[in-house]
């Protein structure tokens, strides 16, 4: 089974996205890494990205919605510069799932997928704040968003060309494994129970 990474990041030169949110963006320059929070080279390959992770730029957050500042990793491509990674919408004020990433998927494992990693990125905004929340911990609608998950669909013409990340010009906050935030979320969901 697919078992995400969520992977905070940030830009080394303060905040050019804003702008940028209706544009196709890619992350290249595959084969070098980020620097690391204090600034300091990564000089190990320890920062990996794979399709189907999550990436989240918390400076983008601007009070719009809770994962305005979150993007899939899409399928590799290759350009003529290189190797590159598309980073999807996510939606904004909840989640929304790429068609390009999911149209290989079973759409009934999407919970056993994402359901940590999504509780991963609001525990980091808040750490009591979970997806439930997101739908007022009304059990069926929370349901409903598993069972028919909604789809990112494109709203209209792109708002130019692509917006070209270099993984060098990103700031490497922190990687949470996949495993790591299912086993987790398990834990909390335990101490819970046990209140």
């Amino acid at each position: 089974m697919l078992e995400p990474s969520v992977h905070f990041l940030g830009f080394r030169n303060g905040n050019p996205g804003y702008d940028r949110f209706n544009v196709l963006w890619q992350l290249v320059d595959l084969d070098k890494q980020p620097t690391t929070v204090d600034r300091e080279t990564v000089t190990t390959s320890d920062f990996r990205l794979a399709e189907g992770d999550l990436v989240v730029f918390p400076t983008l957050l601007s009070g719009a919605g809770e994962f305005e500042a979150m993007r899939f990793v899409g399928p590799k491509m290759t350009l003529s510069t290189g190797d590159a990674f598309p980073l999807l919408t996510a939606g904004i004020e909840f989640p929304e799932f790429p068609s390009l990433l999911i149209q290989h998927m079973d759409v009934s494992s999407l919970k056993d997928i994402y359901e940590a990693p999504f509780n991963a990125v609001l525990r980091e905004q808040s750490p009591k704040y979970n997806l439930k929340d997101i739908f007022s911990s009304d059990e069926e609608a929370y349901n409903e968003f598993w069972n028919d998950p909604p789809v990112a669909r494109r709203r209209g013409p792109s708002g130019g060309d692509p917006w070209q990340i270099s993984l060098s010009e990103c700031i490497w906050i922190k990687t949470l494994e996949g495993k790591l935030s299912r086993d987790k979320m398990k834990n909390a969901e335990a101490d819970k129970v046990e209140l």
